[in-house]
Formats: structure tokens, sequence, C-alpha cells
């Protein structure tokens, strides 16, 4: 006499299903020169000029031909940043920034697959090096059974 519908259960996160091939974070940036704020990033400037400090040193504009972002003409009258990048120079950047963004998410994604094998193995099996002995387990079972009485 069971008058209630049949619902199917939802999963609460999608990533904890087995089988589950997650992609990891992706950035939203367009060009990975200058994370679309111009000014090329300080560690591939560093490649670039070696001796560069930032906060001493000019910064360097980013003319990435895939970068949507052009500095206005009031910075370029009051010559606040260095104008020396070419298209060229920070198109090799951008490159081997997505390079190297790919080599990490790859290895990040490696690791995180790697931990839950590791958790789904602990699961399975007894984490404890040795068994109790039998005073240990009557010990436990007293301890259990005292908490369950102040209840």
């Amino acid at each position: 006499m069971n008058d209630y519908p049949e619902l199917e259960p939802i999963p609460l996160r999608e990533e904890a299903q087995p089988g589950y091939q997650g992609v990891a974070w992706k950035p939203t940036w367009n060009c990975f020169c200058c994370h679309d704020t111009g000014f090329v990033r300080y560690l591939l400037v560093k490649k670039v000029i070696p001796n560069y400090v930032s906060g001493r040193h000019k910064p360097v504009e980013c003319n990435a031909t895939n970068c949507n972002i052009r500095l206005g003409d009031a910075l370029y009258e009051t010559n606040t940043f260095v104008h020396r990048s070419s298209a060229d120079l920070c198109d090799r950047l951008n490159s081997d920034e997505r390079k190297m963004w790919d080599e990490w998410s790859k290895e990040q994604h490696e690791k995180r697959k790697q931990r839950l094998r590791l958790i789904d193995s602990n699961i399975t099996r007894n984490l404890r090096l040795r068994s109790r002995t039998n005073d240990e387990q009557l010990d436990v079972e007293r301890r259990h059974q005292d908490i369950r009485n102040d209840y």
C-alpha cells in the first residue's frame, strides 16, 4: 500500500562519483603573457630583462597579437611603461606560459587522482598497523558502553 512516487536519488557532488574525470580550473584570461592586464607578468619580464626589479623599473607593455587589452593614450603620454616589447616576443612568452600552464594543470590533476586512489584504498583496509589485543578490545568496549550509558 505504498502510494508514494518513486524518485531517483541525486548525488551531492559529481566529483565524488566513481570514475569521475574532472577538469582542473581553467583561467578566464585570454592572454597568458599579461593575464589581460596590459602589462607583461613579472616572471616573464625576468626572462627577457634579467636585472628587472618590480617597483624600481618601469612595467613592460604587452603587445601579444591575441591580447585584446590596449593601454589608454593617457598612459602613453606619461611614458610610465616600457614600449620595447615586440609582438613576436610577447607571442613567444604567451606560448611558453600556456605550455607551462598546461603541464602544471596536468600535474595537479594527476596528484588529485593519486590522492583519490589513496583515499579509496584506505577506506577498504584497516589503517591500524596491528590488531587490537584482547585487553585493548575490552577497554574499547567498556569506554564505548560508558559513553552510551551517559546518554
